[in-house]
């Protein structure tokens, strides 16, 4: 199981497929959503949209 590079919690399968999305596809920096959010500075909430407009995309990370 992969864990937050910042705070070391669990992270869920979104989680990671959003660090990849937003850090680029091959980056060994995994983020979860709290911490993706401050380092974005952006609020947790918008990640979230952007983690179900991804998967409406069709985007296979997130399969």
């Amino acid at each position: 199981m992969k864990k937050c590079t910042n705070c070391n919690k669990n992270l869920v399968k979104d989680e990671i497929a959003l660090s990849k999305k937003m850090l680029g596809k091959n980056t060994k920096q995994y983020l979860c959503l709290e911490c993706l959010s401050a380092y974005l500075n952006t609020d947790k909430e918008i990640l979230l949209e952007k983690i179900e407009q991804f998967k409406e995309e069709g985007c296979t990370l997130f399969v």
